[in-house]
């Protein structure tokens, strides 16, 4: 992904927290919380005052979609150039796309989402952590890739398969003891939380474990030279 279009997705995320941010704030302060704190949408009626804050979850709405689609062309893209221009080579990466991690934290507006209005949708925004992976995959960017790395691609793969197994297991068994009555609800928000942080962290090992082990395969190999 080019320099530029990665600045763009940057910027047009932050006017988009920053928009979001105002328009609460606007809501909160000159039209009585409306669309902010809970309120019963059966008996809603628009006012001129609600446009900021309509049009907030508008852009949030655009601007993941557009995220999603950006990066869905970039891995394609990048699949067809290791097969044709590149064979033997891992794909470029740039290391400035675990930026892209930090949109993990927008999870957290599942809190004020749940208690505005029910909605847990948010929530699902804890799998964007594993972007940070981005960053270790980055180091590795268009590097042999021969069979040592292609064995250590694996062992990461297997190890980071393997937390997010036991992770899941765990899961299900809380989950498993608490879906009665009054705490349905929260379990649903527990199994949503709980399996978009695991997706994210299995996808985070698997480079930050594989760039490991291909470091420490370079010091080993660096140290055999020296002796």
């Amino acid at each position: 992904m080019s320099k530029s279009k990665i600045k763009r997705l940057i910027i047009l995320g932050i006017i988009t927290v920053i928009w979001m941010v105002g328009a609460s704030a606007y809501a909160l302060n000159c039209n009585g919380g409306r669309l902010v704190y809970p309120m019963n949408f059966e008996e809603y009626h628009f006012v001129a005052k609600d446009l900021p804050m309509i049009g907030a979850m508008v852009i949030v709405l655009l601007y993941v979609i557009y995220l999603a689609v950006s990066l869905v062309q970039y891995s394609l893209l990048e699949r067809r150039n290791l097969k044709g221009k590149r064979p033997g080579k891992t794909r470029r990466v740039n290391p400035k796309l675990g930026y892209l991690g930090f949109f993990g934290f927008a999870g957290f507006f599942g809190i004020f989402t749940y208690l505005h209005d029910g909605t847990v949708f948010p929530f699902c925004f804890f799998v964007f952590f594993g972007f940070f992976g981005f960053f270790y995959e980055g180091k590795m960017s268009n590097i042999l890739a021969d069979e040592r790395f292609l064995a250590n691609k694996r062992e990461a793969e297997r190890k980071a398969l393997g937390i997010g197994y036991k992770m899941s297991f765990l899961l299900l068994v809380l989950s498993g003891i608490f879906l009665d009555g009054p705490w349905l609800n929260l379990t649903a928000i527990l199994l949503i939380c709980g399996m978009a942080l695991i997706l994210g962290l299995v996808q985070f090992l698997s480079e930050y474990l594989l760039y490991r082990y291909d470091q420490m395969d370079s010091e080993d190999w660096s140290s055999e030279e020296d002796v």
